[in-house]
């Protein structure tokens, strides 16, 4: 079944008036106008017209008009916005940069020998038992890290 533009103009006029109009409002007028839509189920008849005009929408300008309400609401905001969101990226920095805790050796040798053991999995089954011991590594990991 190809869309039919009677259908599809009734959806799209509906949709302007209300863009949140729920799915069998739409459905009821689109039947109103063909009752041949009506041998389509819910899904098929979002899929083909409801979806179909608001993507339409979308690209005419919908996208454009929303990033430029953010970019009005942060100024309007007097730059607080951007302000909290630098802070945040500072802390993220810093936390990153931060000197690491612990022994740096025994961490890291405790994932060589989880590494090792892996790369000597001759078998599936051998693969399989290591992964299923990772908990082992884990607690030498965290162990080596709190020291």
């Amino acid at each position: 079944m190809a869309t039919d533009e009677k259908v599809m103009t009734a959806v799209e006029e509906e949709l302007k008036k209300n863009p949140n109009a729920p799915m069998d409002e739409l459905f009821a007028k689109a039947k109103e106008v063909s009752p041949s839509v009506g041998k389509l189920n819910r899904r098929q008849f979002n899929a083909r017209y409801p979806l179909q005009i608001k993507r339409r929408l979308q690209r005419a300008g919908g996208r454009r008009a929303a990033g430029a309400r953010k970019a009005r609401g942060r100024k309007a905001a007097g730059g607080r916005k951007a302000a909290g969101a630098r802070k945040a990226a500072r802390t993220r920095k810093a936390a990153a940069a931060a000197p690491v805790e612990g022994n740096r050796d025994a961490v890291r040798g405790a994932l060589l020998r989880f590494a090792s053991d892996l790369s000597a999995a001759e078998a599936r089954k051998d693969l399989v038992k290591v992964l299923a011991g990772v908990d082992k590594y884990v607690d030498e990991v965290l162990r080596a890290a709190s020291r």
